[in-house]
């Protein structure tokens, strides 16, 4: 009988007129070849319960000069012990997420809802200078911390980190949208993202505003929120675009910009409004040299592998990350800090006061069992019927004695599915478990398309299907 491989990192579905990608859910690509496949699926890595906050995460920074890890949880600052030990230090008034990255050699600055405090070690201080306005992000470089409120740009005094003089106000000049956010290059200079343009500022030592414009580097592309925006070895990503364009995600390079978005993905931003996007946040991740981007977004959280893109195309490098079995909803961790004291990447919960430590020894989020699909593209094996289907995976591994067991169903239209097949593909210390699907449909028409679903708190790896048909 003839015998086909049909890869699994991404399928297809149909969408009223429109045939779209079936992204893979808390399934992430690995750019290894195995078995005959350029790659495989493997789990997105749990949460495991670290530490209790205050509240829900509103933002975390490891401070290397104080060589701590803070994080403003409910309405407080805290500080975070590499025992999971919690100590409150003050009070961050507020419910929006707070800007935290932003520290200098004697001070670590918070930014919320329009305040502005500094810890200094051992006291927290909010700072009420008249000429601070209401600012909406803020960095720190070359002694000055500096802000924008939307529209201006302006920085502290040189000798006074507390102290804004009204002359060190400037506006970014390429255009008249509003100034979202601001950041410091890798070489040294300020970027400043407005809603339709991108400018960079450096040093220049002045009396008053103490940043001139780099003429050359401004580009016609912006962010849709504050924390749209992030790097990455040097690279900045954005969730935004130029002024004749759909939000999309995109990095700069070399004085342009480029999309890393698939259709799919854009068609996913396009479900929300400009003001839904605002509150949008982009992260990044680098685990095991796989570089990740995050973009949460109010509904979903989407997954990009940057080391699959470069490999494989981004058809195959993006993912959906989520919590909840069947429909759930985004991914509950928020605000990732790599903790080198205990070498992990820890994540404060968008809906509690729950810290946690991303854990690649269980799929689990905080006990609760995940849901996990992959689908196949579509299939033309017209007149066939199909005699068996083998997926590998690594059987006999789980922690926990309960058996594995997958959802098989096929489809033949790419709307609706057949009634599953449930079948166990992996039972502890039983590693010669197989993961065969015999006769799971009948004759195929025209096309047809596959789907696999497994609900565990286990870690999964899928790879190399392999289809029998007559």
């Amino acid at each position: 009988m003839p015998e086909i491989q049909a890869p699994i990192i991404r399928g297809d579905t149909v969408d009223r007129t429109d045939y779209r990608d079936a992204l893979p859910v808390n399934l992430t690509a690995v750019a290894k070849p195995i078995k005959g496949a350029a790659g495989y699926l493997n789990s997105h890595a749990g949460l495991v319960q670290f530490a209790t906050g205050e509240g829900k995460d509103r933002g975390g920074v490891y401070n290397e000069r104080l060589e701590s890890h803070f994080r403003v949880s409910g309405n407080s600052l805290i500080e975070l012990g590499a025992d999971g030990v919690t100590t409150v230090i003050g009070t961050i008034s507020g419910s929006r997420r707070a800007t935290t990255a932003a520290y200098s050699f004697d001070t670590q600055a918070i930014l919320a809802d329009g305040r502005w405090w500094l810890y200094d070690g051992s006291t927290l201080s909010e700072i009420l200078d008249p000429e601070l306005g209401d600012p909406i992000d803020m960095t720190w470089i070359n002694g000055y911390y500096f802000f924008t409120d939307g529209e201006n740009i302006y920085h502290t005094d040189a000798t006074d980190e507390t102290s804004i003089d009204p002359l060190k106000f400037a506006t970014a000049e390429f255009s008249p949208d509003p100034t979202l956010a601001v950041d410091k290059t890798s070489d040294n200079q300020v970027i400043v993202f407005g809603r339709y343009s991108i400018e960079y500022f450096i040093d220049s030592a002045t009396e008053n505003f103490a940043f001139r414009r780099v003429e050359s580097k401004a580009l016609k592309a912006g962010i849709v929120g504050t924390h749209c925006e992030t790097e990455l070895d040097g690279v900045f990503y954005f969730l935004g675009g130029g002024k004749e364009e759909s939000p999309s995600v995109h990095y700069i390079s070399a004085g342009t910009y480029k999309s890393i978005a698939t259709r799919e993905i854009d068609k996913l931003i396009a479900q929300y409004t400009e003001n839904q996007l605002a509150d949008a946040v982009l992260e990044t991740r680098i685990v095991d040299r796989d570089k990740f981007i995050m973009v949460r977004l109010p509904n979903e959280t989407l997954l990009c592998n940057l080391t699959i893109a470069e490999s494989q195309g981004l058809g195959s490098a993006w993912s959906i990350v989520k919590s909840g079995v069947i429909g759930g909803g985004a991914w509950d961790g928020v605000n990732g800090v790599y903790d080198g004291r205990i070498s992990k990447w820890i994540y404060g919960s968008r809906f509690d006061e729950t810290i946690g430590v991303l854990d690649d020894l269980t799929g689990s989020q905080y006990g609760d069992e995940v849901e996990y699909l992959c689908y196949t593209p579509f299939l033309v094996l017209e007149g066939a019927s199909v005699n068996w289907i083998e997926i590998d995976t690594i059987p006999g591994m789980q922690l926990d004695p309960k058996k594995v067991k997958a959802f098989f169903s096929v489809t033949y239209d790419g709307l609706t599915y057949s009634k599953e097949y449930i079948l166990t593909i992996s039972e502890q210390f039983n590693y010669g478990t197989r993961f065969i699907v015999r006769r799971p449909c009948g004759y195929v028409r025209d096309f047809i398309g596959m789907k696999i679903r497994i609900v565990t708190g286990e870690r999964v790896a899928l790879s190399n299907m392999r289809i029998d048909f007559g």
